[in-house]
């Protein structure tokens, strides 16, 4: 379907001519490769005419939407990903009336309870003394900064500031296009004093060349899978992997008291994505306030009863 395409015209048109239209836009191409796969993937299925690629734009609507969710009912996560693309493509195609209205209103994909694990402290710690120092040194700065993989990989120390005395990183995120400062907990600043600067990237693969994001996360894996030290990180079903570290940060901010505005703004993520990955960790706070309340009660209870019989005494 051509891009110029009149809403007049756009009704002789098909959904899977929207969704090529959308795949070889320049809104596409612009969008992180993992994003691009991800949709590039949920959008051909969509695109097939059996499923919604042959429905005239006149005629698909929310309910045939739903439809289409619906299918994914039993992978959560993957439904709310399919949902996640289709209303991309909604909002791109929808101001060059490529769409006639909107066709995901109402639409519902509860997703899963989505987000990585975050490590703990101890297990952070665990891996940091188990590890070769070029992965050490992923674990540390991720836990510390809370950043994706795509944008861990392009840290330079050059990318360093200092601003009112605390050094910081100047991160530009490839996913979000976000330009933000990222300041360094005591710990990190520690750590990284031991560090050797090199002029090029801070965090460096063994032989000393730059890693690729697909490299970071391949060598985690296999250094999960044979450094017998690692065992914890591969047993059951709640998997360690490098992204959950985001979360760690979060909750390492949540639990010294930041706010979760606070946690979005040092990090660069939602609040939502923040309360997403601190779930854990609210439950828990909340769960030991609770307990340490119960604690108190048999303390408190003779002392409170001894007052409540003092008048009858008198």
């Amino acid at each position: 379907m051509p891009r110029g395409r009149r809403r007049a015209d756009a009704k002789a048109g098909t959904f899977s001519e929207v969704i090529d239209a959308y795949l070889t836009s320049s809104k596409f191409d612009g969008l992180a490769a993992s994003t691009r796969l991800s949709y590039g993937y949920l959008l051909r299925i969509a695109k097939r005419p059996d499923i919604l690629g042959a429905v005239p734009v006149d005629v698909i609507r929310p309910k045939l939407v739903q439809e289409f969710l619906d299918g994914f009912s039993d992978r959560p996560a993957q439904q709310k990903n399919a949902q996640t693309a289709i209303k991309a493509v909604e909002k791109w195609a929808i101001v060059r009336d490529l769409l006639l209205y909107p066709i995901t209103t109402g639409t519902e994909a509860p997703g899963g309870k989505g987000g990585y694990i975050p490590w703990s402290d101890a297990e952070v710690e665990h891996a940091e003394q188990n590890t070769p120092p070029h992965i050490s040194r992923v674990i540390t700065l991720t836990a510390n900064l809370g950043q994706r993989g795509s944008d861990l990989v392009k840290m330079r120390w050059s990318d360093i500031e200092v601003y009112e005395g605390r050094p910081g990183m100047n991160v530009r995120q490839k996913k979000t296009g976000l330009v933000i400062w990222i300041p360094f907990p005591q710990e990190l600043i520690a750590k990284m004093a031991g560090w050797e600067r090199r002029p090029t990237f801070i965090l460096l693969k063994e032989d000393g060349q730059p890693w690729t994001r697909q490299q970071l996360s391949s060598i985690w894996f296999l250094e999960r899978k044979t450094n017998p030290a690692l065992a914890r990180f591969i047993s059951g079903d709640e998997k360690r992997v490098i992204h959950g570290l985001r979360g760690t940060a979060c909750v390492r901010l949540l639990r010294a008291g930041a706010n979760t505005r606070q946690i979005a703004d040092m990090v660069g993520m939602s609040e939502p994505m923040v309360k997403r990955y601190t779930r854990f960790a609210t439950q828990r706070q909340n769960a030991l306030a609770a307990v340490h309340y119960l604690d108190r009660m048999p303390q408190e209870q003779p002392a409170n009863l001894h007052r409540l019989k003092r008048p009858e005494q008198s």
